[in-house]
């Protein structure tokens, strides 16, 4: 925080905040200390503070002394510091406070004038009468030049008043600029005149224009405000400087400063943004030279000597016979014997003559380090065998060693024999017994003779066409020979999916091919996975349905209730099915603080007992959940303030349909409907599944006799046998929530075709008996129940279907 000045004179002691700086000297009539003068004077000195050092600030340094000697510029003050201005003596007391003590006493204020005597000064002449002159011709042109003087003087006095006003609302506002010897030109105001190091400036903004040798001009912005002790630093960007490379030896070389390339040595230099940059210089042949180089910058030009160090090391080289060809790394550099540059590194070195094996060897060359290799004896030259077949491509060895497929050259070493062999897939092995003089080429030609096999194909439909290994045979059904090995088989129509199968055909086994194309809609059907898996883990099977089936209960069966009428059926769409119904550890995922009913019976909220006490729409609103799980659209949206399946019905996870539940329960896959889940006469066997039953007595009134599934309440899920297609407890345990909402069919006519039950009603279907049913009716399959909100007895299972319905 900036300290106070405190000023003690003849009318006692006050204090000048640090906001009320520069503390103002003269003998203008605002001046903080009035000394001797004309009003007029304005200010004779300023006193401010800047980093809490007071400094003086001349504004006119006649007659002004500081410690008895004459002051002409601004400078520091500092405790004991006597300043004398117009005869007034100021003391400097700085320890903890900033005190000026103002002494006037000794100044004196003589009336009278001095003696001429005193002073030196020669007598005044005697005064001597002037006649009066004429008066002038034109009294007009001496009255205009009296009005001339009279508004000169008014604008010299205007102008002083107006420089007067700005200097006394001015602020003092240091620049500091880098470079230091930089020229500053203030553009804006009036003007801006600057006193003692610093600018007198009104408050408002300015431009600040900038130039420095070296350096980049600069145009920066500043806002003067109504502060004291103002400063605004400015650092200047240098100009780039001049780096240039010279390299030895004077070669051509590429340039790159920090890792972007300049240009090719040699050239004039490079210009270069100042600071520390990664000099490298990369000249082929020679190893790359990395070097920091320091930019002074402002055009300055440096120079960097570049010292290339060779990249090669002299190998030297012998042979006999002489005059080989040498090669490294597949390129000829020349001939035995020699003495060669090799550029550094892992090389290999291959010596050839005609009428003799290569020599090859692998050679780590390093820079400037010579290698001398062995001398080098040639070989002479294997014979060359050349194995052709007809058809190509048989694999061929030689005394048991495969050496490729034909054409295929061999080098074998002469004065013996070897045995060729040539195999082919489909054809017949040939074996041929040859011997190559040295030096010598032969050629070895051999037929292959077809190995065929018979392939029978029947195809439906007749007209469908046969594509063997990619080539059209004509119409499928036909009887070809073909080569025995392998064979890719297509059978095509228009309208049907593709056929293609993979058939290896052997002589004197016949193979028969049966093939019946599938519309695009069965060869979907035919490549759905017969189970899926959830996100959670459950299992889904694929059901088939087809047909048409009949729902409800015939009149006259025992139990039957009105709202069992029959009507007829069919299921066009395949669909899934969770073979469990859902189980609390799995609904609790979605809703952790489901508790199935645990405030009555404990045991329902056991983690793999099946979730109950959960409402219809509680129900669905864990299908969307795990549909988003496994990235499958949702089967239900919110629609006019109600859940209701999305149209047309998605791949989503959603309960089962009515019609689906009564298909899987009762017609399993052709073996005809029953009327229970264990058959169709009463009692339940052993076994049958969790009904009312001796262990549920002493928590519900009715149960069935002789009868014991020993679970009271409801049981694990999955714990009793499934139904002939794999799906457990659709009869037992608990009875289950359904998609369609609840009405009473009346025999409606004609067939309905995959049915979602009707768009609304309050109350939706409840199918399947439970842990509560004991009566003929409940536990028969037909009975329909219907509910609007959760129960101890009622859970639910998942569904979806296969797959979209086609556009």
């Amino acid at each position: 925080m900036s300290r106070n000045i405190i000023v003690v004179d003849a009318n006692g002691e006050r204090t000048i905040a640090a906001e009320q700086l520069p503390l103002k000297i003269g003998s203008q009539a605002n001046a903080d200390v009035r000394v001797p003068g004309a009003v007029t004077e304005g200010s004779r000195l300023l006193i401010d503070l800047l980093d809490d050092r007071a400094f003086l600030q001349t504004v006119s340094s006649d007659g002004v002394e500081v410690n008895g000697e004459p002051v002409s510029k601004n400078r520091w003050l500092k405790d004991g510091d006597v300043i004398q201005v117009a005869g007034v003596k100021i003391s400097c007391a700085f320890d903890e406070e900033l005190r000026l003590n103002v002494d006037v006493a000794a100044l004196e204020y003589p009336t009278l004038p001095p003696e001429v005597a005193a002073v030196g000064v020669e007598p005044p002449e005697p005064i001597t009468p002037v006649r009066p002159r004429a008066r002038l011709k034109e009294d007009g042109e001496q009255g205009a030049a009296g009005k001339r003087i009279k508004y000169v003087g008014l604008g010299a006095l205007g102008v002083l008043l107006v420089v007067a006003a700005y200097l006394f609302t001015a602020q003092a506002v240091l620049i500091d600029v880098e470079p230091a010897d930089a020229e500053i030109k203030v553009v804006g105001g009036l003007f801006a005149p600057k006193i003692g190091g610093r600018y007198l400036l009104r408050q408002r903004e300015y431009r600040v224009l900038l130039n420095a040798d070296g350096y980049h001009s600069e145009r920066q912005e500043i806002e003067v405000i109504d502060a004291p002790n103002q400063s605004f630093e400015f650092v200047m960007r240098k100009l780039p400087g001049r780096v240039a490379l010279t390299t030895s030896p004077a070669i051509e070389a590429r340039v790159f400063v920090d890792g972007e390339e300049l240009g090719m040595l040699p050239s004039e230099a490079f210009l270069v943004e100042p600071g520390e940059h990664a000099v490298r210089v990369v000249a082929e042949r020679y190893l790359e030279f990395e070097t920091m180089v320091t930019v002074e910058g402002r055009g300055m030009l440096q120079t960097v000597e570049v010292e290339l160090q060779p990249g090669w090391g002299d190998v030297t080289l012998a042979s006999t016979p002489a005059a080989a060809e040498i090669f490294v790394d597949e390129e000829e550099i020349g001939v035995t014997p020699a003495t060669l540059p090799i550029m550094a590194g892992l090389r290999q070195l291959v010596v050839r003559k005609d009428g003799y094996k290569a020599w090859k060897k692998e050679v780590t060359v390093e820079a400037g380090v010579p290698i001398e290799i062995p001398p080098v004896t040639l070989v002479e030259a294997d014979g060359l065998l050349t194995v052709i077949t007809v058809p190509a491509g048989a694999a061929v060895s030689v005394d048991g060693r495969y050496r490729g497929t034909t054409p295929v050259e061999v080098e074998l070493a002469p004065g013996r024999n070897y045995e060729v062999i040539a195999s082919k897939a489909g054809f017949g092995t040939v074996s041929r017994t040859i011997k190559l003089e040295s030096r010598a080429g032969r050629t070895l030609r051999l037929p292959l003779e077809p190995r065929l096999g018979i392939l029978r194909v029947r195809a439906d439909p007749p007209d469908a066409e046969l594509f063997v290994d990619g080539l059209s045979r004509g119409p499928a059904n036909q009887e070809l020979s073909l080569p025995a090995r392998p064979h890719k088989i297509e059978i095509r129509k228009a309208g049907f999916a593709p056929f293609i199968t993979e058939i290896s055909t052997q002589p004197g086994m016949p193979e028969n091919l049966e093939v019946r194309l599938l519309t695009p809609q069965e060869a979907v059907l035919a490549a759905t996975p017969s189970t899926i898996t959830t996100a959670d883990g459950q299992t889904l099977i694929l059901v088939r349905p087809g047909g048409e089936f009949k729902m409800g209960a015939p009149r006259r069966e025992q139990g039957r209730r009105p709202n069992e009428a029959q009507h007829q059926v069919k299921l066009a769409r395949p669909f899934y099915l969770a073979t469990v119904e859902v189980s609390n550890s799995r609904f609790q995922a979605f809703k952790p603080k489901h508790t199935s009913g645990a405030e009555k019976y404990r045991q329902l909220a056991t983690g793999n007992h099946p979730a109950v006490m959960l409402s219809w729409e509680e129900a669905t609103g864990y299908c969307n959940w795990l549909s988003s799980k496994d990235g499958l659209p949702p089967a239900y949206i919110f629609e006019n303030g109600e859940i209701a399946l999305a149209q047309p019905v998605t791949t989503g996870y959603r309960l089962p349909t009515e019609a689906e539940w009564a298909w899987a329960a009762r017609f399993t896959g052709g073996g005809g409907q029953v009327k229970y889940p264990w058959g169709d006469r009463m009692p339940p066997p052993e076994g049958a599944g969790n009904f009312a039953d001796q262990s549920a007595r002493a928590v519900l009134p009715n149960a069935l006799s002789n009868y014991n599934d020993r679970f009271a309440i409801t049981a694990p899920v999955g714990s009793f046998v499934p139904n002939p297609i794999g799906i457990y407890d659709l009869g037992g345990n608990v009875a289950e929530w359904v998609n369609d909402r609840y009405t009473v069919y009346t025999q409606p006519k004609g067939v309905q075709i995959d049915p979602l039950g009707p768009d609304k009603g309050q109350y939706h279907v409840i199918r399947g008996s439970g842990w509560r049913h004991s009566s003929i009716s409940e536990l028969r399959y037909a009975y329909r129940d219907f509910g609007d909100r959760g129960r101890l007895d009622v859970g639910f299972r998942i569904a979806r279907y296969a797959e979209p319905l086609p556009e």
